[in-house]
């Protein structure tokens, strides 16, 4: 008879995210949102870095969450408590996302070592339920406790070092790799793997895709509720509009061609590229936010024209490696990746933020639309130009 923690109420998943997955994304629209706050009050180089160096970790801890659910597809009572208390904690480090980079960061680099906990708590279950991945298991919960462990060690003695929380970032970021590195010298490929949940992985990293988005609206909205516009504000709008779907349009008509398996050799890659992109786009969406905000007919300050190109240009050279590391189905409408493309949209949009300070605002919106638009209709073109399959 099954434990008190381990009782299903409701019968079990095979494929798809439960809907306490998608609540949990939610969680990070909140993060995004404050992190966004933070950048949007510091729009200077040191700005940025800082929210590079916030937001790998934050997403780091989204991806842990999302490779434990694609291994060990658990929805029962214990599982929710846990999933509850890495949301709390997740949120905790939402509040504290402003005091980060300076001595009172304390709160949220022990916030994130308990993550570390409850991540370990999970394949600590899994263990106990999976016997035959017992092998696994034991080494993920070991290893996110020692790196829970560092994370509070961080908090306690250099709480404001850059160096050492980067050090302790790349080493959470390689947990991974070194166990099955480890596996592999001492030869446990013998031993029985969990079956991954590839559908599921494809549809977690759109989920969170659409939601980074979506965000740049909800900022939008509400950082002009009140305000008086004029059409020029509007013209923006829609240009800016354009951009966002034009990168909808691009990562989810290649998404829903795509296939995940296990033969993919770049499967790790095509995950991690994710980071970048991810962080583009909520760039993109804080730098939206002001030039539509900005009054029109003005050349914007050298700081948000080139943040805003960079960004762009960065989401579509992930997006380049994205669609490059899952290829898509041999299927009516599908098309081949193409690399150059987004290189040339990404080096166009460079040209414009780097020497296009004599433009308006209005302009260069404008021109980066049509990059976008382009490569739209190009994707467009080619799916259509392949000839039905039998």
């Amino acid at each position: 008879m099954p434990g008190l923690l381990n009782i299903h109420t409701v019968p079990k998943e095979e494929e798809g995210s439960t809907w306490l997955q998608l609540f949990f994304d939610l969680v990070y629209v909140a993060i995004l949102i404050e992190l966004g706050s933070r950048l949007s009050s510091d729009l200077t180089l040191t700005g940025v870095v800082a929210y590079i160096i916030i937001f790998i970790p934050i997403w780091w801890s989204w991806l842990e969450f999302v490779d434990y659910g694609r291994r060990y597809p658990v929805d029962d009572i214990g599982q929710r408590i846990l999933t509850a208390l890495y949301m709390g904690a997740m949120l905790l480090m939402a509040f504290e996302i402003h005091a980060m980079t300076n001595s009172a960061s304390f709160a949220f680099l022990t916030t994130y070592g308990i993550s570390k906990f409850i991540l370990a708590l999970m394949y600590g279950r899994a263990w106990v339920y999976y016997p035959e991945y017992r092998h696994l298991t034991r080494d993920r919960s070991l290893s996110y406790a020692l790196i829970g462990i560092a994370w509070i060690a961080l908090a306690i003695l250099a709480p404001s070092n850059v160096g050492p929380l980067l050090v302790i970032i790349v080493l959470g970021a390689l947990v991974p790799w070194i166990i099955r590195r480890l596996h592999i010298a001492v030869d446990r490929s013998h031993l029985p793997q969990p079956e991954i949940k590839y559908h599921f992985t494809l549809h977690r990293f759109g989920e969170l895709t659409i939601i980074v988005l979506g965000e740049f609206f909800v900022k939008l909205v509400t950082s002009s509720s009140g305000r008086e516009l004029a059409l020029a504000n509007y013209l923006i709008g829609i240009g800016l509009l354009g951009i966002s779907f034009s990168l909808w349009w691009l990562y989810f008509d290649h998404l829903e061609h795509t296939s995940l398996h296990k033969d993919n050799p770049w499967l790790g890659l095509w995950m991690v590229t994710h980071l970048p992109f991810m962080a583009a786009i909520t760039l993109y969406g804080v730098v939206g936010n002001k030039i539509f905000a900005e009054m029109p007919g003005a050349p914007l300050s050298d700081a948000k024209r080139l943040s805003f190109a960079l960004a762009l240009a960065i989401a579509l050279l992930a997006f380049a490696i994205i669609e490059g590391t899952s290829k898509e189905r041999d299927e009516a409408l599908s098309r081949p990746a193409q690399p150059w493309l987004r290189i040339a949209g990404a080096a166009a949009i460079l040209v414009l933020g780097v020497f296009g300070s004599s433009l308006n605002i209005g302009l260069l919106v404008f021109l980066v639309v049509i990059i976008l638009l382009f490569q739209v209709a190009t994707d467009i073109r080619t799916r259509i130009q392949r000839p039905e399959l039998a």
